[in-house]
């Protein structure tokens, strides 16, 4: 291989490395194994790097959505009306019932602030959902964990506190150090249309062909253009699928299927 080849391949490995990393501080570190969750490539070359990332992290498979390339900017357009308000209370609680009074009197106080600032934005106090957390601790910490407030948060806590760090000591006092409620106005949501049915042969999508470098090894390789596919096409890796905003790389061994709503679910090949 050229040398050339050689640098850019290096050059892709340390991103990759950057990423996986990012990865693992929001998934392994929390507690969370990335084997039990799917992949979500957005952004201009998001889908460029998701199938090296998922193979490094066993996570079994990946989404590229529809307009990757903008899917913030879709979010938007589909996202609820939400205010987070919160209040410090430094409350120590040995009894999840005794402390709950003290709490409802917090939580009144920011519903009180949250609703008048959902009318605000033309949302009546009917339609506005209202969830409420705690930051907690154990006596003597200080970090906090975040738990719904139900019905016994201690019990929640101890169960949160096992599943980031890896235990939990039931006998130590907790502390609540924030309420918080978060009020949420539904709105509009624009429609995500639907593509044509077109079966598995996804050849018509095809724009070129050649030959493509996947970790030193040259494959013959072909390129497709997403506003062609239809759903239910099928492309096996190595591929390309390039768009306006964005261009999803398929390696070897990995095969994609269009759904009806045009995103690509991407998966080793079994």
């Amino acid at each position: 291989m050229r040398s050339v080849e050689v640098f850019a391949q290096g050059i892709v490995d340390v991103a990759n490395a950057v990423m996986e990393k990012a990865i693992r501080v929001i998934s392994v570190e929390r507690g969370h194994d990335p084997r039990d969750y799917t992949l979500v490539a957005f952004g201009g070359a998001g889908a460029l790097h998701a199938c090296d990332l998922a193979t490094a992290l066993e996570i079994p498979r990946v989404l590229v959505p529809c307009l990757p390339g903008v899917l913030s900017a879709l979010g938007i357009l589909r996202a609820d009306v939400t205010k987070d308000l919160s209040r410090t209370v430094r409350l120590q609680v040995l009894n999840a019932l005794r402390a709950r009074p003290k709490l409802d009197r917090e939580f009144t106080k920011l519903e009180r602030e949250g609703l008048r600032q959902m009318r605000d934005e033309d949302f009546p106090e009917n339609a506005v959902r209202i969830d409420r957390s705690l930051d907690m601790r154990y006596s003597g910490q200080s970090y906090e964990l975040a738990v719904p407030f139900a019905r016994d948060y201690i019990a929640a806590f101890h169960r949160a506190h096992e599943k980031r760090y890896g235990y939990a000591d039931r006998s130590r006092t907790c502390d609540v150090v924030n309420v918080r409620a978060r009020f949420t106005g539904r709105t509009p949501k624009p429609a995500l249309p639907k593509l044509p049915p077109g079966g598995a042969d996804s050849r018509r999508a095809i724009t070129s062909a050649g030959r493509v470098s996947f970790a030193g090894r040259l494959h013959a390789c072909a390129t497709y253009d997403r506003a062609k596919l239809r759903a239910g096409n099928r492309i096996s890796g190595p591929a390309i699928v390039t768009e306006y905003s964005a261009t999803t790389l398929i390696p070897p061994g990995w095969t994609g299927r269009v759904d009806v709503y045009g995103n690509i679910l991407l998966e080793p090949r079994r």
